[in-house]
């Protein structure tokens, strides 16, 4: 299992994200799931907003099993398809959207990435929870972030896992 960089995540986020979103389309349907590509932006903005606490959850994982779980933050493994986000809605409800179209979506997007982005320089030291990995600091939050990324434009067929340097984890 090879290791996932803070420098390879970062090429990502600053090279690479912009023209995958600009591959979506409202139309664009997913290959799982039921969100819809504005729903998926809108929700990847969200995660944005609790690394920032703008939104707190409790951590679900048992204190003890910490360490395993966040050693997959550093592998090159990827989200699995369906995976099942605690503080979402159950499968099949969608929330409500907020913004007035997929492209407004993809402009908050941004705007909250690089309210992150300032977040994270100016609190070098935080520690904000995640509800699966506990406290996250922000190499910690911008590893996950390529992930949960990453997993969502797969899902939308915008590139795959493999084009982005991780695998599939292998079957249960």
């Amino acid at each position: 299992m090879q290791e996932l960089t803070l420098a390879h995540a970062n090429a990502f986020f600053e090279n690479e994200l912009e023209s995958l979103l600009k591959k979506l389309s409202p139309t664009t349907t997913p290959l799982w799931g039921s969100l819809t590509a504005q729903h998926m932006v809108e929700h990847l903005a969200w995660a944005i907003d609790g690394a920032m606490e703008r939104w707190t959850t409790p951590v679900i994982t048992p204190e003890d099993k910490l360490p395993a779980f966040r050693r997959f933050l550093t592998s090159n493994v990827s989200m699995r398809p369906h995976f099942p986000h605690p503080a979402m809605p159950t499968q099949g409800e969608l929330p409500a959207l907020h913004t007035a179209n997929l492209e407004a979506s993809i402009a908050e997007f941004w705007e909250r990435w690089r309210e992150f982005e300032a977040y994270c320089e100016a609190n070098p030291n935080m520690a904000t929870n995640h509800p699966v990995f506990g406290p996250l600091n922000p190499t910690d939050w911008r590893l996950i972030h390529f992930k949960h990324v990453v997993h969502h434009l797969s899902q939308f067929g915008v590139t795959t896992v493999e084009e982005q340097g991780l695998v599939m984890p292998p079957a249960k």
